[in-house]
């Protein structure tokens, strides 16, 4: 398991509610916009050609050159669609590969014709977490006329949200990263609500009939809110009675915590924690003879670094991904060699099982999206491609439904699935996840919300 920056850490305090896995980072710059290349060599791309839903094997494609029926296909050569793409890197939070795996994914998008032959450019815009960067950004690529925003990963935002919005650029990323976007006309986010995340621990505990279990957050406004209103309401949908456990973000006292959730006589544990978190309440649970249930979130980082400690702890994510390939549809599987394919041919071979998965799978998502629009690519005919989208193909996961609010107490999301993995000890003694279930499953609808 690669290891992360220490800078990565504030991000993942977010992200840690994600399904990407934990990957290195390369390359770094300022907040200047630049101009990416969109040709190059191809190889091959794939086609979605399943129309099913809940097992994440992808749908058939909206658009193409049949969308219009006995109509001419659409001939867009010459066109460009330009995208202001914006990602947090060279500050104290970098993560190159949330552009890194967008821009691999449109060099192929590219290169195999486009988007019925228009070309899509890159205008990137290097932020550094902060309001003020987000705004900057805003204002730099609004004034270079960009026909869409795409956020790999933008923690300020918030503070730019309304400036996008106002131009009326189309706001689009993987997940969301600000309060408002959630529930916005004019933000379309393509994977799970952070909600959605609460769902697998509970539904795993009551499947494992567990009743009484220790929530364990880190002390900070956005991690109490969770658990208050959103955590709460769907254990107490499943009729599970829950400890609040919170540890200081600085400074935590894992040990102490351990010993409050065995005092309290939980049978069963569950952390919303970035990726150091997850590593101190797993290996302190470990050191401490806690044997009861323990679901880690959404971390991975922790199973590499505590090795045996992990066998037995529960994860959960939003796509398939390439550790559990195995027991992805052949359809998912396909294209998650492609992708490693892609990866490794643009020189990322070590970002593979990183973040850069979540911008890579949303822009094979997004060219379904922008090849069902009929006339001129504007902001305006893009918004209302993603609003009137209907159900379309998901890359790595579930169909998408944009514009119909999958998860409706945060209408932006267009996805409302998840998946359980499990680490358990292969019979090499390496250790691996596997699937609980049935896999991806519709959290909203068994949440209680």
């Amino acid at each position: 398991m690669r290891h992360l920056h220490a800078r990565s850490l504030a991000l993942l305090v977010a992200f840690c509610l994600l399904a990407a896995a934990c990957g290195g980072s390369d390359d770094t710059g300022d907040d200047a916009p630049t101009t990416t290349a969109s040709s190059g060599a191809a190889t091959g791309t794939g086609t979605a050609t399943d129309d099913t839903t809940g097992d994440g094997a992808g749908g058939a494609a909206a658009g193409g050159d049949d969308a219009s029926g006995d109509a001419a296909p659409i001939d867009r050569t010459g066109e460009v669609i330009r995208v202001g793409y914006v990602n947090n890197e060279g500050g104290n939070i970098s993560l190159p590969e949330l552009r890194i795996g967008g821009e691999v994914a449109i060099k192929v998008i590219n290169d195999a014709g486009g988007i019925h032959g228009a070309m899509i450019e890159l205008i990137v815009c290097l932020s550094d977490g902060t309001p003020e960067s987000a705004i900057n950004c805003a204002i730099k690529l609004i004034e270079e006329d960009v026909d869409m925003a795409y956020m790999g990963v933008e923690l300020g935002s918030e503070a730019a949200f309304g400036l996008w919005l106002d131009a009326g650029i189309p706001y689009v990323s993987s997940h969301s990263w600000g309060q408002t976007e959630r529930n916005s006309p004019g933000s379309f986010l393509l994977h799970v609500a952070t909600g959605a995340f609460a769902v697998g621990p509970a539904k795993t505990f009551s499947e494992l009939g567990i009743d009484h279990i220790a929530v364990v957050v880190q002390d900070s406004s956005n991690a109490l809110d969770f658990m208050d209103n959103i955590i709460a309401p769907v254990l107490a949908h499943y009729g599970i009675e829950m400890e609040r456990i919170v540890v200081d973000i600085a400074a935590p006292d894992w040990t102490a915590a351990i010993a409050a959730a065995q005092s309290a006589g939980v049978e069963g544990m569950m952390g919303q924690l970035d990726e150091f978190g997850c590593i101190g309440m797993v290996g302190s649970a470990a050191a401490s003879g806690f044997d009861k249930p323990i679901f880690a979130g959404s971390c991975t980082l922790y199973i590499g670094v505590l090795g045996s400690a992990a066998i037995g702890t529960y994860t959960q994510g939003d796509q398939w991904v390439p550790w559990v390939a195995e027991f992805a549809p052949p359809e998912i599987q396909e294209r998650l060699a492609q992708y490693a394919d892609h990866m490794t041919a643009a020189g990322h071979e070590k970002l593979i099982e990183g973040f850069a998965i979540a911008p890579y799978g949303a822009w094979r998502e997004i060219e379904f999206i922008l090849e069902t629009i009929e006339g001129p690519i504007t902001s305006e005919s893009i918004t209302d491609a993603f609003t009137n989208a209907g159900e379309t193909p998901g890359w790595f996961g579930p169909n998408l439904r944009c514009g119909q609010a999958p998860w409706p107490p945060e209408s932006s999301h267009c996805m409302s699935h998840i998946m359980v993995w499990q680490v358990v000890e292969a019979d090499d003694g390496s250790l691996r996840r596997i699937v609980i279930g049935d896999g991806l499953f519709d959290a909203y609808e068994l949440s209680g919300l």
